[in-house]
């Protein structure tokens, strides 16, 4: 599809859009209107600053101030059991393949030892749901588009947002049928992982409505040395994963409207870890298969939405800058609170937001762990007082709760404001640090912990800044056959890499399989900040080319999202193993995202110059 068509389909899918959402209850709104300036409403809340934006498609925006706090407890994502182990389903009404999308070519075609474990079978519907996102004090209800779970009786759970989650085991493979119910085309993004092309969650592999796709994940690691035989990388096996919508120029609108969910992965080593008593869990419950069922480890998903006076999500789909809400929520619910015991707990913390960047930390200002970022687990835990987060990103941390009395109360905050899609205003490096020092200028509490006795009949977890977590293997300077640099700007008010907009028949880079590249990712635009997010494997950040400072501990190892500040130039190198392309990079503030910051790469058998046509496709 060459430029001029691609704007076009655009044009028209942005004109569906309202009309969809008119006639559907999700009540996304993209009429403009007067600012809703910054407004407090109710008054001042204590140590909590407003997150004021202007937000001229909703001119009565429900001002932040005005949402009462700690009025719910946290929702939990439901756990999804597969529906059968090892045999299709009855409830399947076809085999595996046999929907208008398919299932991936490797689902036929692969080694015998992706087969170690029988096959896992799943199903999930694209639906619209209501739920309360604000406090269930307020008494409204908002409308949204989520993902609902098939149980193995065949019924289904009604739609929810964050999505059912699903637990997945590394070596054991797994099939989830999704269908669409919905009148927009979706695609399903398993974000993290190590996937066939047909199966990531390619922007133009669609499911379209009333029509399935057959996910084919082998939840395999690429191998040491790459190729289809010897021994796997577990250096790469995936922990916290997520999920989410990737359609074409929709996925904004989609994120904002509900379609995500989370989906942690364990492998014999982290499952060790919880035997042992390293990490948080119960041994002999949290350890084992298929439902790991752990009460001390828990996903945090942390979004931002603006909301009118009914309780419906206000955005305007005709702005690609990016999405800022006034309100912060948890688990799609604002302000709760957690029962916590005098212990170690884990927390899965993904920023889910469209745009937003985030620093996290105590409000009491005490040092935790953090374990991993993105989806890997770090060789050793490292102790800091906060973390930088932009969308897509996750940091797994362990906060410990065995030093305050009980009735203690503590919370976790935002102390990052951004009133522009831009960012916070200031430079990466003065953000990504690890320490806090006296009170911040600005602090939004998100979730207030109640810590509460601990429960003698299960030990406290063991970890320290010494325990061993995941091996790392860095990719040497002997490794790379090809260095590329790729520039990420604003272009005619659209977003552009290298002077080009996202193209879905071009391939822009023609990786060869089983080799290393290293990448330059270069900050083009200006103050805006940008998210990089590359598809497939991990990469690993090796220099900081505009400061010269080493790359800060928790980014050194394993990332599937760079961060760009403004004027950033970070190198990152990376592994092609596996899988033949095409696959996307792109900036995960998925409006600029929407506007075609976006590439593509093919890994390919055969080395071959670039850029060329996709070698194959799945629609």
């Amino acid at each position: 599809m060459n430029q001029q068509n691609n704007t076009t389909r655009r044009k028209v899918i942005q004109g569906a859009v309202s009309t969809a959402a008119a006639a559907f209850t999700t009540h996304i709104i993209a009429a403009k209107g007067t600012g809703a300036g910054g407004s407090t409403g109710g008054g001042a809340i204590t140590g909590d600053n407003p997150m004021n934006v202007s937000a001229p498609n909703c001119p009565n925006a429900i001002q932040g101030q005005s949402v009462p706090r700690w009025v719910d407890p946290l929702p939990l994502p439901s756990y999804l059991p597969p529906m059968s182990t090892g045999a299709l389903p009855s409830q399947y009404t076809s085999p595996v393949g046999n929907v208008l999308h398919g299932v991936a070519p490797e689902w036929a075609n692969h080694p015998a030892d992706w087969d170690g474990k029988p096959t896992q079978y799943y199903q999930m519907n694209m639906r619209p749901g209501r739920q309360q996102f604000l406090p269930s004090s307020m008494g409204l209800w908002t409308d949204f588009w989520g993902y609902a779970g098939r149980n193995a009786d065949g019924t289904f759970r009604p739609a929810s947002t964050p999505g059912p989650m699903f637990r997945f085991r590394v070596g054991q493979p797994s099939v989830v049928r999704v269908a669409n119910d919905l009148p927009e085309e979706m695609s399903v993004h398993m974000h993290g992982g190590h996937w066939p092309a047909h199966s990531d969650g390619h922007p133009n592999f669609l499911v379209l409505p009333q029509a399935a796709r057959d996910y084919y994940y082998p939840n395999v690691l690429p191998r040491v040395n790459g190729g289809n035989t010897g021994a796997f990388d577990v250096s790469e096996s995936t922990s916290t994963m997520w999920y989410h919508d990737h359609a074409i120029h929709l996925t904004a609108q989609h994120v904002a409207r509900g379609l995500s969910g989370i989906a942690p992965c364990f492998d014999d080593l982290e499952l060790g870890l919880i035997t042992s008593g390293v990490l948080p869990g119960i041994r002999g419950v949290s350890d084992v298969g298929p439902e790991y069922r752990n009460p001390y480890d828990i996903p945090l998903v942390f979004q931002d939405r603006l909301f009118d006076p009914n309780g419906n999500v206000c955005y305007d789909g005709n702005d690609h800058n990016g999405y800022l809400g006034n309100i912060a929520l948890v688990n799609a619910k604002a302000y709760p609170h957690l029962k916590v015991e005098r212990r170690k707990y884990r927390f899965r913390c993904l920023v889910g937001s469209n745009s937003r960047i985030w620093r996290f930390r105590l409000s009491d200002n005490s040092s935790f762990l953090r374990i991993a970022k993105d989806t890997w687990l770090f060789p050793k835990p490292q102790q800091t007082q906060c973390w930088l987060a932009g969308p897509a990103t996750r940091a797994d941390i362990v906060i410990d709760f065995a030093k305050y009395p009980v009735g203690t109360e503590l919370y976790l905050e935002n102390i990052l404001d951004q009133p522009d899609p831009r960012g916070p205003g200031s430079k990466l490096e003065d953000e990504n640090g690890t320490t806090v020092s006296g009170t911040p200028a600005f602090r939004h509490r998100l979730i207030k912990f109640i810590v509460g006795a601990r429960d003698a009949r299960y030990p406290d977890a063991t970890i320290t800044t010494n325990s061993t977590l995941r091996p790392h293997v860095p990719i040497r300077d002997n490794e790379i056959v090809a260095r590329r640099h790729f520039k990420f700007e604003r272009k005619n008010g659209q977003w552009a890499i290298n002077g080009l907009f996202y193209d879905e028949a071009l391939a822009n880079v023609t990786p060869t399989l089983n080799t290393a590249e290293e990448w330059t990712l270069e900050n083009g635009s200006g103050g805006w900040w940008h998210p990089i997010h590359i598809h497939l494997e991990s990469h690993q950040q090796v220099a900081d080319l505009r400061t010269g400072r080493p790359i800060p501990y928790h980014d050194r190892f394993k990332s599937d999202t760079t961060m760009l500040g403004p004027n950033s130039q970070i190198k990152i190198r990376m592994k092609f193993r596996t899988f033949k392309g095409p696959f996307v990079f792109h900036c995960h503030n998925v409006e600029h995202e929407d506007l075609d910051m976006m590439f593509q790469f093919d890994p390919r058998v055969t080395p071959t110059p670039s850029p060329q046509p996709v070698q194959q496709f799945f629609p």
